[in-house]
């Protein structure tokens, strides 16, 4: 690709206010140079205090700046697609708007983005979030890793580059409950990735709740895998087989040896192991039964209330 390559960085913001003019000046000092065309998308998540405004400041100070506001809060990754609808680039990458991501990432990526990569992750050297937060990230890489697709990044990755081919791939994929990350992991093209220093937030605080986060692991493995359900069918034949044998033994022991005494104990420990599974089951279950409903009411993703800079309604 050459320095006439129209470039799409898509940053979704959600109660961010002053920041996103913070924002706009790292990514427009960081791709500026390599990008003589380029545009920076703007995607309010439903905020209610001043970002909007912020915002339309912006916007009516810089033609490249384009901006779309949600009607209601849709989460970050129906944003980032959101943006993705939008984008008319010949590549797209996406930054989160506090920054921790280096936005000179963006043409790191783009100096490796050469045949046969349509894909390629910033993948994070280290982290320095808590010992809570670290523990369920390697978990849930692990897992995804080994459950979804080996090209998830073994890290995972907070900001990527593709191509044009990509994002005309990503916008046939009208499913309400999908992971970006999963998405790109397992759509099938090509992907490489650098690696980066996570910078500290320049202000304000997370939006990443532990229910996002648990969001993220439940979508994670029900968009892109039958795990859920091939483990709920070995896990009942493991216990019934386990059950079966358990009989066996009982039985004849009660005959051979004749020292068993009938204990509500034992009874009740079977029962709460055997309620726990079932639980278990019919909730990943209900999950499945949720989607498909989810699905078929056929709802739009997101709604758009205000669009500022774009030629023409999408």
């Amino acid at each position: 690709m050459s320095q006439n390559t129209l470039l799409s960085v898509i940053i979704p913001v959600y109660y961010e206010g002053k920041l996103v003019h913070t924002a706009f000046e790292r990514v427009h000092e960081a791709v500026k140079d390599k990008f003589p065309h380029y545009e920076l998308i703007f995607v309010d998540d439903g905020s209610e205090d001043d970002t909007f405004e912020e915002l339309q400041i912006l916007a009516s100070k810089h033609q490249h700046v384009k901006v779309v506001k949600f009607s209601t809060n849709a989460g970050s990754h129906m944003a980032i697609r959101a943006g993705l609808d939008y984008a008319s680039g010949d590549v797209v990458s996406f930054i989160a708007c506090d920054m921790q991501e280096p936005p000179e990432l963006i043409g790191k990526m783009f100096d490796v983005l050469e045949k046969p990569y349509e894909i390629v992750w910033a993948v994070r050297n280290s982290r320095k979030d808590g010992k809570i937060s670290v523990l369920f990230s390697n978990t849930f890489y692990f897992f995804a890793r080994r459950i979804v697709s080996k090209n998830i990044p073994p890290k995972g990755s907070s900001m990527f580059l593709i191509t044009r081919k990509v994002v005309d791939a990503i916008r046939k994929y009208n499913e309400r409950n999908l992971t970006l990350e999963g998405l790109l992991a397992t759509i099938g093209y090509k992907s490489t990735h650098i690696y980066y220093e996570r910078e500290e937030r320049i202000a304000g605080k997370s939006k990443w709740t532990l229910a996002k986060k648990i969001k993220l692991f439940v979508d994670f493995f029900v968009a892109y895998s039958y795990f859920p359900i091939r483990f709920i069918s070995v896990t009942g034949i493991i216990f019934s087989l386990i059950g079966f044998l358990w009989t066996i033994y009982i039985v004849a022991r009660h005959f051979i040896v004749g020292d068993l005494s009938s204990g509500w104990p034992a009874l009740i420990s079977v029962l709460l192991v055997g309620f726990g599974i079932t639980n278990i089951s019919l909730g990943i279950i209900a999950e499945y039964l949720w989607r498909t409903l989810d699905e078929t009411r056929r709802r739009p993703n997101y709604i758009v209330e205000h669009e500022l800079n774009f030629q023409k309604e999408k």
